[in-house]
């Protein structure tokens, strides 16, 4: 038997493949350096590159920044406005430590661009370039809004010794170039916006929002030199007006003095200007287009006391004086009156010279609703009135604002004693006794004058020629007849420019289409809005549009000066920006429709629309100040006129400011318990915007508008600089 054994197999040999792994760990190890180190390159590259990109933007910046302050503090800067001033050029830049800044070089280019109307504040455009040997690496543009002066509420260039005091209200921006001064116990003025001023801020007051600024920098004030562009503005557009102002002996008839001044002397003619909004496009909607004005001169021998609606401050002298005889009286609502074209409710002013006549007791008595007719209980008869008496006047003078009233000259309220007639109907008599019939088919010069057509005077009875008279104001009652004479009160000047469209007459009587002086576009396409008066003006009424009066002179508010609509309300936000400038001053006249005056009894009366007085606009005064005729005088009415319900009286209540008031020297409005008026300023959200009034003057400082980057190609050379100003202005390079 033979015996066998197996061998044991052996396992394959892998010789290597330990040393394989081994490798690509490796290699992936390396990879994994080789990439780590890539990645740490590259982030290494891009931290430098934005590292440069910085510092190209700071430097552009910084040039900027170095430019916003040679604009607001280099007055001989004289930068272009039809193309571009080189202010750094290849400029070096230091950083914080004042080391230079390597490689980077920067260009700044300054220019004025944009606003040909006027209306914005002027922009300067800065354009800084940051460049090294290889190009231009960065551009930043910024655009800076000048600050016009109708931005501020209050400016005052000299304060003086004067103060504000408790019950005075003083909205919007405030800077003083010396002093401001608060006095008064507590709790004194209300401040409701910063208040600056050149030194000291000092006294009582309450600040509402922000803290004072004593110790600002001086904002330089604006010269009549600055303002020389202004009447040639205004000239283009056929807005300039030289007033009459001729100084003869008075016109008489009778005896009495027919220019309405209270003492013996010559006449000083006048001229003033009304603000009407007209719908000329019968569409409904007031647009700026329909802003209007019309301009009104005394005739020679007629002095100013009538186109102010003056009266005396005390005594008995309106029973006699002429001007309270024939411009003022009773404004009544009258309703469903036998007149054509009449139906409906509407104002009827009746002055006092025709209320001795029946018809007009009969007319109020009949259709007034406003006063209502059971208040017409006079102290005569239960009919007529003997005219002339003190009761009587009283009478008619006692039904307070808004219904016992004045109006100036040329008011086309006062046509029952501006235009005259004869009893046979001819409506263009001007001398010999004549009686005194309203002219009817409210002005429209047909439908006859007989007496069966009378009525009061409307906003819509327009007169172009306005006569006066002395009326009959004693004896027998019945038709008011001229003591004398008619004489020529004063005439409303046509528009010297292109003619209207035609008006509907539902809209205004076509009589007065001539008389209206278009302020804006489409109808006075010449017209930059401004309107230039070469010596004293007079004004009152309603504005629509944006326009700047500027007067070689002295400008008195005769009335209130208002907006069509509220501008406080967010709805109306620049709808309206009126700016008033004076050479001279700006001032609320003390008059009959301003400030209260006697009856024939000697009691106060306000014959005014309103007690306070109502300005919209932004007022300026270059040489003299914004204030109020005879502010430490009186009167006032039984009942205390109290400014907002606290503080002392005051003769003429409130003046309600709606916009600024800037002015050389600080004057008083009050001088004391039952005196002038008190303030209550309030902003026009219209001066916390861009827009100002066209062309009002610029304080030149500058403000942050907006920040731009732009594409380095387009502005590499100084051709393409030039252009892209050019561009910005909207027409070709120079």
């Amino acid at each position: 038997m033979t015996h066998s054994s197996k061998t044991p197999r052996r396992g394959r040999r892998r010789s290597g493949s330990a040393l394989v792994l081994v490798l690509i760990m490796t290699l992936s190890l390396a990879g994994l350096a080789i990439s780590s180190i890539y990645l740490s390159s590259s982030a290494g590259l891009l931290t430098r590159y934005y590292d440069r990109e910085r510092d190209y933007r700071y430097a552009a910046e910084q040039a900027l920044a170095l430019g916003k302050s040679r604009v607001n503090r280099d007055t001989l800067l004289g930068l272009p406005q039809d193309t571009a001033k080189l202010i750094i050029n290849a400029g070096s830049l230091t950083d914080a430590g004042g080391t230079a800044i390597p490689r980077i070089k920067v260009n700044l280019y300054a220019a004025y661009t944009g606003d040909t109307v006027g209306r914005f504040g002027a922009f300067v455009t800065l354009l800084a370039t940051a460049f090294d040997s290889g190009g231009t690496r960065h551009v930043r543009r910024l655009d800076l809004t000048g600050e016009s002066f109708s931005r501020y509420g209050l400016f005052v260039n000299n304060f003086g010794a004067l103060c504000f005091g408790t019950s005075e209200l003083i909205r919007g921006r405030a800077h003083s170039n010396t002093a401001w001064n608060s006095c008064g116990g507590a709790p004194g003025p209300d401040y409701y916006d910063t208040v600056s001023a050149v030194t000291t801020v000092g006294g009582t007051a309450v600040y509402h929002v922000l803290p004072t600024r004593p110790g600002s920098p001086v904002i330089p004030y604006p010269t009549v030199a600055k303002l020389a562009a202004l009447p040639g503005y205004a000239t283009t557009g056929n807005l300039s007006i030289t007033p009459v102002s001729a100084s003869v002996a008075s016109s008489s008839s009778g005896g009495v003095d027919m220019s309405g001044r209270f003492s013996a002397g010559n006449a000083v003619q006048g001229t003033r200007i009304r603000f009407k909004p007209v719908d000329v496009g019968n569409d409904g909607v007031i647009d700026e287009a329909d802003g209007m004005m019309m301009v009104f001169d005394l005739a020679s021998g007629i002095d100013t006391t009538s186109i102010r609606a003056d009266l005396p401050r005390s005594g008995s002298t309106p029973i006699t004086n002429i001007v309270m005889l024939n411009q003022c009286g009773l404004l009544a609502t009258i309703t469903g009156a036998p007149n054509p074209g009449l139906a409906v409710a509407h104002k009827e002013f009746f002055p006092v010279a025709r209320f001795h006549e029946p018809w007009v007791l009969h007319r109020i008595r009949m259709y007034s609703t406003s006063p209502a007719p059971a208040s017409f209980t006079w102290p005569t008869d239960s009919t007529t009135m003997v005219a002339g008496t003190a009761a009587a006047i009283n009478k008619i003078l006692s039904y307070g604002p808004g219904f016992s009233r004045c109006f100036p000259a040329g008011s086309p309220y006062l046509m029952p004693t501006e235009r005259y007639v004869t009893a046979a109907g001819s409506c263009t008599v001007t001398t010999g006794a004549v009686t005194a019939y309203a002219w009817s088919s409210m002005g429209a010069g047909t439908g006859g004058c007989t007496a069966n057509q009378q009525y009061g005077g409307m906003d819509t009875t327009f007169t172009a020629t306005v006569t006066r008279c002395m009326i009959t104001q004693s004896g027998a009652t019945g038709t008011g007849v001229c003591t004398g004479n008619q004489v020529a009160l004063g005439a409303w000047r046509t528009w010297p420019g292109v003619a209207l469209p035609a008006i509907s007459n539902t809209i205004i009587q076509a009589v007065e289409h001539n008389y209206l002086w278009p302020l804006f576009k489409p109808y006075n396409l010449a017209s930059k809005g401004v309107v230039h008066s070469t010596g004293r003006l007079y004004v009152s009424d309603t504005l629509r549009g944006n326009i700047t009066l500027y007067v070689l002179g002295n400008l008195i508010e005769i009335d209130d000066v208002q907006y069509d609509q509220n501008p406080t309300i967010v709805a109306n936000l620049c709808r309206n920006f009126l700016g008033m400038i004076a050479r001279d001053s700006v001032m609320i006249a003390d008059n009959s429709m301003n400030r209260p005056r006697p009856d024939a009894g000697g009691t106060m009366r306000f014959l005014a629309q309103n007690i306070n007085s109502e300005i919209h606009a932004v007022q300026m005064s270059i040489l003299g100040t914004v204030g109020a005729e005879s502010p430490g005088t009186g009167p006032v009415t039984a009942t205390a006129n109290l400014c907002n319900g606290v503080g002392t009286a005051s003769s003429g209540g409130c003046i309600n400011t709606i916009g600024g008031v800037i002015m050389q020297s600080l004057s008083a409005v009050y001088g004391g318990a039952n005196t002038g008026f008190r303030t209550n300023r309030n902003v026009d959200p219209c001066q916390l915007t861009n827009r100002k009034p066209p062309f009002f003057p610029m304080t030149g400082r500058y403000l942050d508008n907006k920040y731009y980057e732009i594409d380095p190609v387009n502005v590499d050379t100084w051709t393409q600089v030039k252009n892209f100003y050019a561009k910005l202005r909207g027409r070709s390079a120079p």
